[in-house]
């Protein structure tokens, strides 16, 4: 069955320089910028795999599940090889989507630019994260027919 899969940074995406919540001492998720994605998954019926470093931490995805969306899975995390960092994170979603050939449609939301050159990136920034008009873009492109 085909399924639309959005790729979901935290940091300088679900929050930003402004955020004042706080999880366990660090930056926490500014929950405007959780609905947003909460719109996103909703308008589109995308599936939510995590690909930023929360995954690493001991209750990361659980707070992301807790405060913004649930996620189906994680990225993979793979050993960097000698020239190829520059892509790390769309090296790790290429593993992801190899594994999963049932997604049709995807599209990648983060503040940095480690990813393949035809990897379908919505890039936020640290200075704003999520806005309404990027939210929108992705919402637009994931139901495209």
């Amino acid at each position: 069955m085909a399924m639309k899969v959005l790729f979901l940074d935290i940091d300088g995406v679900v929050n930003c320089k402004t955020t004042t919540q706080r999880h366990r001492g660090y930056i926490g998720i500014d929950p405007y910028m959780a609905f947003l994605v909460g719109r996103i998954v909703e308008a589109t019926d995308a599936k939510v795999v995590l690909s930023s470093s929360w995954r690493y931490f001991e209750d990361g995805r659980a707070e992301v599940e807790r405060q913004v969306v649930k996620c189906i899975d994680v990225t993979p995390n793979l050993p960097i090889s000698g020239g190829v960092e520059a892509c790390e994170r769309g090296n790790e979603i290429q593993a992801w989507l190899t594994e999963h050939p049932e997604v049709e449609r995807y599209a990648i939301l983060d503040d940095d630019s480690d990813f393949l050159p035809d990897q379908p990136l919505f890039k936020t920034s640290w200075e704003t994260g999520l806005t309404e008009e990027i939210a929108g873009r992705v919402i637009q492109f994931l139901n495209v027919k």
